[in-house]
């Protein structure tokens, strides 16, 4: 999918992905049968990641733009939510409407930031590089140090296997390696890196990623569940694989919009 960043086939995996994203999450909350909240959900997390790429590329629209547009929809899905919950008679609960509107944000604004970041001239890819640095080398390094050093628990209630040396040497770790990708960078093309700017944003992405992983965690936990789905045997669904890009892809846009790591 990275290969064909510059083609319609990139936003169009990422619309894939949201709208299974969201079906694991609606299906966590009992909803995913009840069309008329699941069938507008799909359709919002799928499209929203295609038109930022139709914005950027046939509109030439700035990326505040976007998020104009992406607020106002889902502003439109909120007040429609709310009109379901009234007139299903006390059939579906505020609660369960106020979560699986929390989640389906949660989903589409994320892979919209990456469709976004994507979209940003000459310097996007290497920018979800940063994104996906910032969250699966922070898984890693979270677990090497937290296997090699781990003594002392993070979160035991919430994940009983992270550890606060794995937290703090996957900080460190990402942090550092995100000053290697921006070498490597301008060892490969022009681009200038802001080496300052990718030590931060290292830093602050892993902290952002672990905190994505443990929402997640948090949220099979209260649920009773192992994983969110079971699309990849061993590794669960679209969810489990993304909870720490989710929360990281946000921050990343973030970043790259307001510091440009890149020059």
């Amino acid at each position: 999918i990275l290969l064909l960043s510059g083609t319609v086939v990139y936003p169009i995996s990422l619309c894939v992905l949201a709208a299974m994203a969201a079906k694991e999450v609606l299906r966590v909350f009992g909803v995913d049968k009840k069309y008329s909240i699941c069938v507008p959900s799909y359709i919002v997390c799928a499209a929203m990641p295609l038109l930022a790429y139709v914005m950027s590329e046939y509109m030439e629209a700035p990326e505040y733009q976007f998020v104009i547009a992406l607020a106002l929809v889902l502003f439109v899905l909120m007040l429609y939510l709310f009109v379901v919950t009234v007139f299903s008679k006390g059939k579906i609960s505020f609660s369960t409407i106020a979560a699986s509107l929390v989640m389906v944000m949660y989903v589409s604004v994320a892979f919209s930031a990456l469709s976004v970041i994507n979209s940003i001239d000459k310097i996007g890819l290497f920018c979800v590089g940063i994104a996906l640095i910032g969250a699966w080398i922070s898984d890693v390094f979270a677990y090497f140090t937290g296997m090699l050093f781990g003594k002392h628990k993070l979160i035991p209630e919430v994940s009983p296997k992270k550890t606060i040396e794995g937290s703090v040497g996957a900080i460190i770790s990402t942090g550092l390696i995100m000053v290697f990708y921006g070498w490597i960078v301008s060892l490969a093309t022009d681009l200038t890196p802001n080496y300052l700017v990718l030590l931060v944003s290292g830093v602050v992405l892993s902290v952002v990623g672990q905190i994505g992983d443990l929402f997640a965690s948090v949220l099979k936990r209260e649920h009773g569940i192992k994983d969110y789905g079971t699309l990849m045997p061993g590794h669960g669904g679209i969810m489990d694989r993304f909870d720490s890009l989710l929360a990281v892809s946000c921050a990343t846009m973030v970043i790259v919009l307001l510091f440009a790591p890149f020059a």
